[in-house]
Formats: structure tokens, C-alpha cells, sequence
């Protein structure tokens, strides 16, 4: 089991979202914390490598929980649909 940490992005998005949104973010990411490492228990999560140190799992068909990579742990930095997944993987250097 991996260490899950909240960013404060995503606790302010997942708060403007509503509380559908944040009971289906907390169920995606228990399971991550519990799975990950693992693909062929993660495979049904949608969790994927978008970086050297970023991925991404799915919170429903167009949301998205964006992960930073640490050594110890993984970051949940925000929720962000397609398009702003994009724009912020362009915006990060050496990832």
C-alpha cells in the first residue's frame, strides 16, 4: 500500500464540485493507495503513467484525479477534465 496525500488544489476542487464528486473521490482514491503498483489490480481504476512522475486515474468519463509521484508517497494535486490534464502536463518540465 502506497501513502495517498491531499493537495489542497484538491480538496478545494473536489468542495466546489459537490459531494457526489467527493464520495467517488474518495473511493478512487483508496483504492489507488491500495492497488497501486499493481496493474493488473489497478486495471479498472484507469490509473496511467502520464509523466516521469504523474499520472492520472479516473473519476468518471471526463473527471480525472492527477497524481505527482514522490518518493514515498503519491500526491492527489487536483481534479481536472481532459483538456486541463493537457494544458498542465505542457506547463511541467522534467516530467
Amino acid at each position: 500500500m502506497i501513502r495517498v496525500d491531499l493537495g489542497p488544489r484538491l480538496v478545494r476542487t473536489a468542495h466546489k464540485m459537490g459531494p457526489d464528486i467527493i464520495a467517488k473521490a474518495e473511493q478512487t482514491l483508496a483504492l489507488v493507495a491500495q492497488h497501486f503498483g499493481d496493474p493488473h489490480r489497478h486495471a479498472g481504476l484507469g490509473l496511467r503513467k502520464l509523466g516521469r512522475r504523474s499520472y492520472e486515474a479516473r473519476l468518471w468519463l471526463q473527471w480525472r484525479i492527477v497524481f505527482i509521484r514522490e518518493p514515498d508517497r503519491l500526491t492527489a494535486y487536483d481534479i481536472m477534465d481532459h483538456s486541463e490534464v493537457r494544458t498542465w502536463l505542457k506547463g511541467r518540465t522534467g516530467d
